[in-house]
């Protein structure tokens, strides 16, 4: 047995209290021999014996109530059997639902979704009437208390959906919900089919959740796994790989086909393109299989979309994606680094075509049309710079010429140590590497390796940031330690400034060029009503793959590449994803009522046990007053 506020327990014996006072009265009297008092003591001897007992026991009461209190503030705790008598199971309840597409894969003829569903069912009636539920699914992130008695199937938010999860940040919520409501114990409750990307989106590292286990609240994780029973055989993925590219006359999108099967085999293909059906097989070789399909696109068309989708097979949430393109002219860009010589190196960078590239000056056209802005290194960000940046744009700051100190050696300067080639402008999916390797750096400034969603990109050999990344909202905001001169560097060779400046302008967006092709979730699409359905009426922008059209133009919206990875982790994989956190599997009752993790808090029985003393003492107290005989004693007649 523990307590969790043992600085009480020292006050116990303060429960003597009352016999030390009872004590000190009887020192208050002294006895005096009365001869006639035999008489009286003799008269009276069975009355005088109910009276001690009776005092004796509300002494024992007032004792037992301050020890009762006592007890009750030290908040003491027990494990084993004595605590699995008391326990009545968690105070609070938090489902963390994962409604990805991957969850409705089929197993034994029942998706992960419907199994999870039957699973908290079960979960539900055996909670005790005094546990809280709360509910969080990962499309809306939201966190909805649930009533008793509820019927999970009709709830709007266990629906389907072509969704990725991410439940790393789902279990952050959950914890901070915990930790406000301030319950003794609480349960994490998780259905999932271990897929690793819903447990490591990106492929990091498992978080540290050393920082939770600090709370009064006894957390435990309970792991629904849907993923024990093999999934059926036949399922087919169709991915989009990449956006769309448009070379004039026709439009270019690259598809993926995922198959649990390397044998050949003909898959039919259906295309739905301007308005007209059709269907292609596809003799595919292989579990990977990857092809271009080139749709025309007219001279007159300034937009297309069409869809792609694969029969149904054992999980439907991964057989489509969709695509849409819009001619949004020329991509512009703005130049103003501070200095004349740096911008006409930049500009000639940006290489400008006509239809193409463009640059433009600062108030020639709305910010919300510019995409790629260079600009002279700032302490702060002006709040235009600010939302321009968070609705998609893309910004490289490079340094002032009073900011350049000199670096390395005079003749050799630095070189580039180490680059990032999974992520940000130096990435080498899909393109070209670049020649890092061949820069030199001869005066370079201080740059800032800290700082919320901040990245290095690329690090100088004397430890020092080359090239950094910070993200703001949909957009980028690169950092450049060093300028293109002769005096400063070898960049303005242009093997490393030109590829990096005309990705940098292909990266950025504004406000109404974030439309075209799109990850669900991954673009704000204001009042959802406002979108429809281009091909199914009963598709939701926040839900399904598909193309969606309203006023402000065409969006395709698809899955996001890593949902459809098919890399799961075991048990012991997530129990160290989850460390120190404690989890367990949800079906595994024999550890749920084990004597080392049930636990019970003695607090509201110690205080209840403390009242009834209490009342008990006061009953007594009442026994002891005298009642007036109805008849006249002896004594007063004599009188």
């Amino acid at each position: 047995m523990s307590a969790l506020s043992p600085l009480f327990l020292w006050l116990i014996p303060l429960a003597l209290l009352p016999v030390i006072i009872h004590l000190l009265n009887r020192l208050r009297y002294q006895t005096v021999k009365w001869a006639a008092m035999m008489f009286l003591r003799s008269a009276d001897r069975d009355a005088s014996r109910r009276a001690k007992i009776r005092q004796w026991l509300i002494l024992a009461a007032r004792c037992l109530m301050l020890l009762m209190f006592l007890m009750a503030l030290s908040r003491l705790q027990s494990k084993g059997r004595l605590a699995r008598f008391f326990d009545s199971g968690s105070n609070l309840v938090v489902i963390l639902f994962d409604r990805s597409a991957s969850m409705e894969q089929m197993r034994g003829g029942v998706s992960g979704r419907e199994r999870a569903l039957s699973l908290l069912n079960q979960g539900l009636s055996e909670l005790g009437p005094g546990a809280r539920v709360i509910w969080m699914d990962s499309v809306t992130g939201e966190l909805t208390p649930l009533p008793n008695a509820i019927d999970l199937e009709r709830l709007p938010m266990v629906k389907p959906s072509a969704t990725s999860s991410d439940l790393s940040a789902m279990l952050r919520s959950a914890l901070q919900e915990i930790a406000r409501a301030g319950v003794t114990k609480a349960e994490v409750w998780i259905p999932t089919d271990r897929q690793s990307s819903a447990w490591l989106p990106d492929g990091a590292n498992p978080p540290d959740w050393s920082e939770w286990t600090g709370m009064n609240t006894q957390i435990t994780l309970r792991l629904l796994d849907v993923a024990e029973v093999a999934p059926d055989p036949g399922n087919r993925a169709l991915q989009l790989v990449n956006v769309p590219v448009w070379n004039g006359e026709t439009l270019t999108v690259q598809l993926r086909l995922l198959r649990d099967t390397a044998a050949p085999e003909s898959v039919p293909l259906l295309i739905n393109f301007g308005g007209l059906s059709l269907q292609e097989e596809i003799m595919v070789e292989g579990p990977s299989f990857l092809w271009e399909q080139t749709l025309p696109v007219q001279a007159h068309q300034s937009q297309v979309q069409a869809t792609f989708s694969l029969p149904a097979d054992s999980n439907p949430a991964d057989n489509r994606v969709a695509v849409s393109w819009m001619d949004r002219g020329a991509d512009k860009a703005s130049v103003d680094s501070g200095d004349a010589f740096v911008d006409r190196v930049m500009r000639a960078a940006l290489l400008p075509r006509e239809g193409l590239r463009e640059i433009v000056g600062n108030g020639v056209v709305p910010v919300s049309e510019i995409r790629f802005q260079v600009r002279e290194e700032t302490d702060r960000l002006s709040s235009e710079d600010q939302a321009w940046l968070e609705k998609g744009g893309v910004m490289l700051m490079m340094p002032s010429l009073a900011d350049l100190t000199p670096v390395g050696t005079d003749d050799e300067g630095l070189a580039i140590d180490r680059w990032e080639e999974q992520s940000g402008v130096l990435a080498t999916e899909q393109r070209e590497p670049l020649r890092m390797d061949l820069l030199r750096i001869f005066e370079a400034a201080d740059l800032s390796a800290e700082g919320e969603d901040l990245q290095v990109l690329a690090l100088m050999e004397d430890g020092n940031p080359f090239l950094t990344l910070q993200k703001i909202g949909d957009g980028m905001l690169y950092r450049l330690a060093t300028l293109p001169l002769r005096e400063a560097s070898n960049l303005d060779a242009g093997y490393v400034i030109v590829p990096m400046l005309q990705r940098m302008l292909q990266e950025g967006g504004g406000q109404e060029l974030r439309l075209g092709t799109r990850s669900l979730g991954g673009v704000e699409l204001g009042l959802l009503a406002n979108w429809q359905s281009m091909g199914r009426p009963e598709s939701s922008p926040l839900l399904d793959v598909d193309c969606y059209q309203s006023e402000q133009g065409i969006v395709a919206l698809n899955r996001k590449e890593l949902e459809d990875r098919s890399e799961t982790l075991s048990v012991q994989e997530l129990q160290e994803w989850a460390k120190p956190l404690d989890l367990r599997i949800f079906e595994d009752r024999s550890k749920v009522d084990s004597e080392v993790n049930s636990r019970f808090e003695f607090t509201s029985l110690l205080a209840l046990c403390g009242l009834i003393f209490l009342v008990i003492e006061s009953w007594l107290l009442t026994r002891n007053i005298r009642r007036p005989s109805s008849t006249a004693s002896a004594w007063s007649t004599s009188a």
